[in-house]
């Protein structure tokens, strides 16, 4: 048999579901004749980026593609691993940080999504999601600081005078428009981080899937 992904030679290789199995030596993938459920092909991919950035849940996106939930899942992992967070070589800069409130599971699991954003050209630079602890929010600022900022924007939250330098840091709501706006859009735009609504992340790796593919998919 031919493989499907490079053209080698495939040799049998077990059954499944009475179904015969084939793996190619050359990229070392199992696969088969035919198969019962749809393929995933460069289209549907496509697809599952533009769906997730409008906010088309995992069901919704299911029902468009014909694919099934769990390959949709695995589909925006993989995805989601593929990308390549952009390599920014700036400095001197202006950036505004703040924190999401969102859930997985349920309300009583609270996380932040926290992340920051060139004040000019409104690009995120670096996000976490986790606990609002001074380690968490501490990753995104120690890649502020690697740039060499010019002045970082904050809300009051008491842990930013201890990870900013004074005469760089500037506390105050009132300053950090831009992302605030930001976090509105991603409201808008993710299903699961709408506020009134019944979607939600069950885990945390496709809370943070979504925004890879929200953020730099398309780049």
């Amino acid at each position: 048999m031919e493989c499907k992904n490079c053209r080698g030679l495939c040799v049998k290789k077990g059954c499944q579901n009475r179904r015969q199995k084939y793996y190619c030596k050359s990229c070392e993938l199992y696969q088969q004749k035919t198969y019962t459920y749809k393929i995933c092909t460069l289209k549907d991919e496509e697809t599952i980026v533009k769906l997730n950035n409008i906010g088309v849940s995992i069901s919704g996106i299911s029902k468009f593609t014909g694919m099934s939930k769990a390959n949709v899942i695995n589909k925006m992992k993989q995805i989601s691993r593929q990308i390549i967070t952009p390599e920014i070589k700036e400095s001197h800069q202006d950036y505004e940080v703040d924190e999401m409130y969102t859930f997985i599971g349920n309300k009583k699991q609270a996380y932040y999504i926290t992340y920051a954003l060139n004040k000019k050209t409104k690009q995120v630079i670096d996000l976490v999601v986790g606990s609002r602890t001074k380690e968490t929010i501490g990753k995104v600022i120690n890649s502020l600081i690697s740039l060499k900022p010019k002045q970082i924007f904050t809300d009051k939250l008491n842990i930013y005078p201890s990870l900013i330098e004074k005469k760089k840091h500037v506390a105050s709501a009132y300053k950090i428009n831009h992302i605030e706006r930001f976090n509105l859009t991603l409201r808008t735009h993710l299903k699961r981080l709408s506020r009134k609504t019944i979607c939600f992340s069950r885990s945390k790796e496709m809370l943070e899937n979504c925004l890879r593919i929200y953020l730099w998919a398309e780049n």
